[in-house]
């Protein structure tokens, strides 16, 4: 009886110390990618899954989260997996595989597998909020929108961080949603072109 008393008091006190710990290891986490982590851009889309929960946060969905894979055995669904990530030219971040191994150079980030289709991988990462005056973000960024939406986030060792969420380069805490005409535009854009130089194709006639 005793024994029992005991080690229920015990796991009481272990439950207690990891509650106060990890809130501390988190900060220092995220001061860590603040102060040296590398700075990227990603299309997302935003949702707020619990409104009736008063909090400071929305969730973020990264759009593209797929790519080959890069390792020797296909994965499994819920595997932890590496995302080999490059910037590109104009900011934005760009996946380039997916594998059961770190990159032998550049940036990487961990993240969970969610689907497998042939040798291409989904995955979802392990960071999906980002922390915004809600009093301030209309409500439709997180609900109908349908536009771009940017993220910035800091990377390094595998973690991340959101710092920040953009629409048309303007914080969603004083942005305004475009018309929903000029939304439905945006979203016709292809991932992998958002944020390139609109291309224009110039007709010619041909001599008779």
């Amino acid at each position: 009886m005793l024994n029992k008393a005991y080690l229920k008091w015990l796991l009481f006190a272990v439950v207690a110390v990891v509650t106060l710990v990890s809130p501390f290891f988190i900060q220092q986490r995220s001061t860590t990618l603040l102060q040296g982590g590398g700075e990227y851009q990603w299309p997302v889309s935003l949702s707020r899954t619990a409104s009736w929960i008063p909090s400071d946060y929305l969730e973020v969905k990264f759009l593209g989260s797929r790519a080959p894979w890069q390792g020797g055995h296909l994965p499994v669904v819920n595997q932890e997996v590496y995302v080999w990530v490059s910037a590109k030219a104009n900011g934005l971040l760009e996946v380039k595989g997916v594998a059961d191994t770190k990159p032998t150079s550049g940036d990487y980030i961990l993240a969970r597998v969610t689907k497998i289709d042939g040798t291409d991988v989904e995955f979802q990462l392990l960071f999906n909020r980002v922390t915004l005056d809600l009093n301030k973000v209309n409500p439709q960024f997180y609900t109908t929108y349908k536009g771009t939406l940017l993220a910035t986030l800091k990377i390094k060792d595998g973690y991340g961080i959101v710092t920040g969420v953009y629409s048309r380069g303007v914080s969603l805490e004083v942005a305004t949603p475009e018309s929903e005409a000029q939304q439905e535009l945006d979203s016709r854009t292809p991932i992998e072109q958002i944020g390139e130089p609109a291309t224009s194709v110039v007709a010619t006639s041909g001599s008779e």
